[in-house]
């Protein structure tokens, strides 16, 4: 005797991992996106904050730094970035070096004692505004995708 099984809710079960399988392409991109405007956040206030180094206030660093999200089908793209002259300075650092005045001209700034023709710059420490700034976001990645997961299925606990 034949034993004949019939299953009727394929289709729901069909449906409900491909909504499943969306609804976790939106978290995941959705935790992307939060953790790249929390970096962009966290590196504005370090630069803002008085008592942190490198302490270049809210002017041109400050306004310069920028985050960026590009998502697509499959996958996604943050960044974290700056466009300023001195970025690369802040976040790299640089060695010694002389500073010579350009056409022949002399040094003077206000606290010198006189003109010099150079000057022997010690060099700049690595500040890492915008590395420190992502990784530091990225410690959050279990509470934002948390967050996420709740908003895109709600809380069913």
């Amino acid at each position: 005797m034949p034993i004949l099984i019939k299953f009727e809710s394929f289709e729901k079960i069909k449906r409900l991992f491909k909504n499943l399988s969306t609804g976790m392409k939106n978290v995941a991109s959705e935790t992307g996106r939060q953790l790249t405007n929390k970096a962009e956040q966290l590196a504005k206030d370090r630069v803002r904050s008085p008592s942190r180094k490198p302490g270049k206030g809210s002017g041109a660093y400050f306004q310069s730094i920028h985050s960026s999200f590009k998502g697509g089908r499959v996958s996604f793209t943050g960044s974290l970035e700056s466009d300023s002259p001195i970025a690369e300075i802040i976040e790299f650092g640089s060695r010694p070096h002389i500073i010579r005045p350009k056409n022949n001209k002399f040094l003077f700034w206000p606290g010198a004692k006189y003109p010099v023709k150079e000057v022997k710059h010690p060099g700049t420490p690595a500040f890492r505004v915008l590395g420190d700034a992502a990784e530091e976001a990225s410690i959050q990645t279990d509470e934002i995708f948390e967050k996420a997961l709740k908003k895109q299925f709600g809380d069913n606990r």
